[in-house]
């Protein structure tokens, strides 16, 4: 999920977006190689995924550790 405050709806840095229509939005981030995403590789959980060449995370994965939200460069992982 995206922080609303740093989220510019692709208008600043076009890397990254929400899926539209969902009760809950899904990170759909583009601005890391997925070889080198961060939160892909601090994540114990495997949670993070490729779809469609963007970095997603599945939820049901996650076990609210927070470690990507500290390693994301574009600070936009948000955990509730």
């Amino acid at each position: 999920m995206f922080k609303i405050g740093n989220c510019t709806d692709c208008t600043t840095c076009g890397s990254c977006q929400q899926t539209p229509n969902v009760d809950t939005p899904t990170l759909f981030c583009m601005n890391c190689q997925p070889s080198d995403a961060p939160c892909i590789t601090i994540c114990k959980n495997n949670a993070f995924y490729i779809f469609g060449g963007a970095i997603t995370l599945d939820y049901s994965k996650c076990n609210g550790c927070l470690d990507c939200v500290d390693v994301c460069p574009l600070g936009i992982i948000e955990i509730q």
